[in-house]
C-alpha cells in the first residue's frame, strides 16, 4: 500500500471521528443541531479541501521523490560503471606493473650477462694480443720462407715453360699421328666397302654378323658418341666395330665402348668426307 493511500485513510478516520464526536455532542445537548450541522459540514468541507491539497502536495512530493530516486539510480549506475572501469584500469595497471617488474628482472639478468661477456671479451683481447705477437713472429718466419719460395717459383716457372713447350710439341705429334690413323682407318673402310674382309685376313675369332640402327648421336663431344639399338642380348661385345651406312652410302665407322643389355654406346672412329652419322642410319659389323 502506497504512502498516499495510508495518509488518505488516516485523514478519513480522523474526520469520521470528529464527525461522530460532534454528532454525539449535538445529540447530547439537543440544541440547534441544524446550525451545528451546517457549521460542521462547512468545517468538514474545509478539512476535505485541505486534505485534498495535502494529498496533491504529497503526490507532488512522492513524484519528486520518484524522480529523485530515478536520478539517484542513474547516478548509482554511472558510479558503478565508473567503479568497474576503475577496477579494470587497476587490473590493467597491475598487469603492466607485473610486466614491468618482469622486464626489469630480465634487464638485470641481461646486464649481468653483458658484464660477464665484457670480462670474457677482455680475456679474449689479452689472448688475442698474445696470439698477435705469436703471429708476428710467424709472419717474420713466413716472410723469410716466402723469399725462398719465390726463388723456387721462379725456377719452377722456367721449368714449366720448358715443359709446356715440350707438351705443345707432343700435341702436334699426337694430332699428326691421329690424322694418319684416321687416314688409315678410312683406307681400311674403303677397302671393306670394295669387298675386302679383314676379319678373314687377320688372326682371331671372326666378329658375328650383327645388324642394328643408330638410336641417338651426341655431337657436342670430340669424337662424337653414338648409341646403337643392339646390345648384349644380340651378342655385342666391347671393341666390336660397326660400319654405318645410309642406303647404299657408307657414312663412317664406330667402335663399341660400353655394352648394355639392349643397347651399346660407341665412339666414332671416322666418317666419310662430308658425311655425318644421324639417328636412323643402319649399322652392321659386316657389309653385305
Amino acid at each position: 500500500m502506497s504512502l498516499l493511500a495510508k495518509v488518505f485513510i488516516v485523514l478519513q478516520t480522523v474526520l469520521v471521528m470528529v464527525f461522530l464526536s460532534m454528532t454525539a455532542t449535538l445529540y447530547q445537548h439537543r440544541r440547534n443541531w441544524r446550525t451545528s450541522y451546517m457549521k460542521l459540514k462547512g468545517r468538514y468541507q474545509t478539512a476535505v479541501s485541505r486534505a485534498a491539497k495535502e494529498i496533491d502536495a504529497l503526490r507532488t512530493f512522492v513524484q519528486a521523490k520518484n524522480d529523485l530516486l530515478g536520478v539517484k539510480e542513474r547516478e548509482i549506475r554511472d558510479l558503478k560503471k565508473e567503479l568497474d572501469d576503475a577496477i579494470r584500469s587497476s587490473q590493467s595497471l597491475s598487469e603492466q606493473l607485473s610486466q614491468k617488474s618482469s622486464d626489469y628482472t630480465q634487464l638485470n639478468e641481461n646486464l649481468k650477462m653483458q658484464a660477464n661477456l665484457l670480462e670474457q671479451v677482455r680475456a679474449t683481447n689479452e689472448n688475442l694480443e698474445a696470439r698477435k705477437k705469436e703471429l708476428e713472429d710467424l709472419l717474420d718466419t713466413a716472410t723469410t720462407r716466402r723469399e725462398i719460395a719465390e726463388n723456387q717459383v721462379t725456377r719452377l716457372t722456367n721449368l714449366t715453360t720448358a715443359l709446356q713447350q715440350d707438351l705443345a710439341d707432343l700435341r702436334k705429334d699426337f694430332a699428326e699421328n691421329r690424322r694418319l690413323l684416321r687416314e688409315k682407318e678410312l683406307l681400311i673402310s674403303m677397302a671393306e666397302s670394295q669387298g675386302v674382309n679383314f676379319a678373314q685376313l687377320l688372326p682371331g675369332p671372326p666378329v658375328p654378323a650383327i645388324d642394328g640402327k643408330v638410336v641417338a648421336v651426341k655431337t657436342d663431344l670430340d669424337p662424337p658418341l653414338v648409341l646403337l639399338s643392339v646390345g648384349a642380348d644380340d651378342k655385342v661385345e666391347q671393341g666390336f666395330r660397326f660400319s654405318i651406312y645410309r642406303g647404299n652410302t657408307f657414312i663412317g665407322k664406330v667402335i663399341v665402348e660400353k655394352v648394355l643389355r639392349d643397347s651399346a654406346g660407341c665412339r666414332v672412329l671416322y666418317t666419310a668426307q662430308g658425311a655425318s652419322i644421324q639417328a636412323g642410319d643402319n649399322a652392321a659389323t659386316r657389309l653385305q
